[in-house]
Formats: C-alpha cells, structure tokens, sequence
C-alpha cells in the first residue's frame, strides 16, 4: 500500500516554533535524566507539579514545577502484598490516588502516596495461550499518556503482530478502566482502510502504535503513523471520520513489500527512511494541536540509529487547519517523546551529551507558537 500525501509542498506556513524558556531540574546521584514517563500536574493548593518514573528507584519523583525543587519520591516495593515489579507508566488523579501500570502483571495498580497498593484491575485474561493475540500491548510515553476523560481512564496500547483480516473487526487497542468500580472495556480498532486486506504494517510499535488526544468537545482523535489524516471518533463508536493533518514536507509512506514477516533488518531500515507520525496533542490554553512527525532519512542504513531521524512539529488549529510546522531537530538531543503541554506551551525535554556541567540537571524547553514575518 501506497498513501501519498496530495497537499505536499502546496501548504502555507504562518506560524513557527520557537524555544522562549528553559527549566533545568537538578537531580540527585539516583536520578536520571531521559525518564520514560512524565506528567505535570496540579497540587492541592494549585501549583504545578512535575513528576516522572525513576526506574532506579522503581518509583515516582516529585518536584516543584516553578522552581525545579525536589518535593518527594514514592517508591514501590519488588516483593510482597504492595508490589510493584515495573512500573510502566501512570496517572496521578490525586496525592493519594497514583494508578499505576504494572509490566510485571499487566494490571493497572491504584496505590497511595506511601507505595501502599489499594487495588489491582487486571488488564487482560492472561488464562488463554493466545491472549495476546487479543488484547493491547502497552508502550507508554509522555506523548502517548494515561489520560482521564469523564470518570474513566484510558490506556491506548497496539497489536505487537500485525492485523489480520479476521481480527481487523475484532481486536480493540483502547482500554476503558472505569474509577468507581474497576470494571475494564475495550473500545476502538484499527481503520480497516489502512490496516485491512493483509497490509504489511508490521515494524513494531512504529507502525502499529495509535496516538491519542481529546478534542474539546470529548471527541477521540488518533494519529497513525502511516496516515497524513487523522482520526477522530467516539467513546462508544467504532467508526472514524478523517481529517486532513499532515505535513508540508512528507511524501508518501508505503507499507512493506514483504510476503509474511520480513527479517528484522528490512523493518528497521523500512522504518529509518519513511516519513512517520507519531503523537499529537491538544494546547487548551493556545487551542492549538501539535502532531509530531519523524522525518525519513533515504540514505539510512542498519547502522543508522532512531534518533538520527529529524523531527517535525506540525501546529494546526482546533478545525485541523494548517498552521504551520517546525523541524527541531534530531532525536538525538530532542527527547520528543517525552513531550507535554503546560500553561506556558508545548514543552520537550532535551539532552546534550556535551552538556558540561558540574552538576547533573533534566532540562525542559518551552516552545512558544509565534507568527512568521514574512
């Protein structure tokens, strides 16, 4: 499958990224920077609060958001009634109410601000050989988070093989976890018109991974990597709607001309020179979306690494019209999925390995949407 891009080269740029301020946390000698997991939120006296996993530790970090001070760490125990083997991601809905995805189980575990576990959600019936044929996968990131939306949370998780024509209709990649009674759901499956008629997708979560974000009105919009529309639906439907989101610069994305599963290096390189999406995420406070895009590199090879490929920022309003968009830079220094929105704009987090500095810090830059002068 072919899906070319037929706006390419044809749209207006009004608006650009801009880097306006930078935040550098200082961490101790048990922290690293590079998390795979952050989310900013409220306090109890309505100050912001910066928070992300710390694998060493197996816990959450706290911090002041203002002033980068260090405020507290929840740690989780490995063995015993409150454990927590790995931490996958989470949602802090308050102080006290931390749900945490649990790798080690597969589960969703609420606990305390003390590591105390007061209940587990299991988050698919492992009972069956082929369980995993039909439940989601979790990879989670900042840009692809937990989120709440009226009373429930959702986990956006992937098939890890591929869609066959027989599961396209069947296999739901969104988990609904209801707070007040822990039952679980499963909504959403994959557009038959992308990943349909035995479509060669497969290259890992690049390809399989759909990206979620909440419109304003409660709508789900998902972006795929392979599609320059998105697409937007309901909680309860399973239908989509398609919306023109793409970039200035991306050509069209092929599927893999492969008959079965294709050796691990046609996928990589496969994956090193397309251009792919990958998440996408509402700005209340500008109302604005920012889709990110990793821009295909012709010339990889195997030895090419991920994070060569450079990375775009599309900004659209809330109709999907085309802003403009911004090439940061490469995943190398551009930590892109570790992105988030707070009151100030869209923030990113960014490593230099030449970085000298006496002391070890996270940085976080803040964008800024600013118009063009032409």
């Amino acid at each position: 499958m072919t899906i070319e891009n037929e706006k390419r080269g044809k749209l207006t740029a009004i608006y650009k990224l801009v880097v306006v301020s930078e935040k550098r946390i200082l961490l101790d000698y048990e922290t690293a920077p590079k998390p795979p997991y952050m989310q900013l939120i409220k306090g109890e006296s309505g100050d912001e609060i910066f928070t992300f996993l710390n694998h060493h530790k197996n816990g959450i970090n706290f911090y002041d958001y203002e002033t980068g001070n260090f405020i507290k760490r929840v740690e989780y125990v490995r063995e015993g009634p409150d454990a927590i083997y790995n931490p996958g991601g989470y949602f802090i809905k308050r102080m006290d109410s931390i749900y945490v995805f649990n790798r080690g189980e597969f589960g969703l575990v609420l606990t305390d601000n003390s590591g105390h576990v007061n209940q587990r959600i299991p988050l698919a019936d492992m009972s069956a050989r082929t369980w995993s044929m039909y439940y989601p996968q979790y990879q989670f990131y900042t840009i692809n988070s937990i989120f709440e939306h009226q009373g429930e949370l959702f986990l956006t998780g992937m098939s890890p093989f591929g869609i066959v024509d027989s599961l396209i209709h069947k296999f739901h990649f969104t988990a609904c976890v209801d707070l007040n009674v822990g039952s679980v759901n499963f909504i959403h499956t994959y557009p038959e018109e992308l990943y349909g008629s035995n479509t060669n997708w497969i290259a890992g979560h690049w390809l399989m991974q759909p990206y979620p974000a909440i419109s304003p009105t409660g709508e789900f919009i998902y972006s795929f990597p392979m599609s320059h529309d998105v697409h937007i639906t309901h909680r309860d439907k399973n239908t989509y709607k398609t919306i023109y989101a793409g970039s200035n610069i991306a050509g069209a994305i092929r599927s893999i001309d492969w008959n079965g599963i294709p050796p691990e290096e046609v996928i990589l390189t496969h994956t090193l020179t397309q251009d792919l999406y990958a998440g996408i995420l509402h700005d209340p406070y500008r109302k604005v979306y920012y889709r990110f895009m990793l821009k295909g590199n012709p010339d990889a090879t195997i030895e090419t690494a991920i994070e060569e490929k450079p990375i775009v920022v599309i900004v659209m309003d809330e109709q999907f019209n085309y802003m403009g968009e911004t090439i940061i830079g490469t995943g190398e220094k551009w930590i892109w999925k570790n992105s988030f929105v707070s009151s100030e704009g869209l923030v990113m987090e960014y490593f230099d390995l030449n970085m000298d500095y006496e002391e070890q810090y996270m940085i976080l830059k803040t964008f800024s949407v600013e118009k063009i002068n032409k």
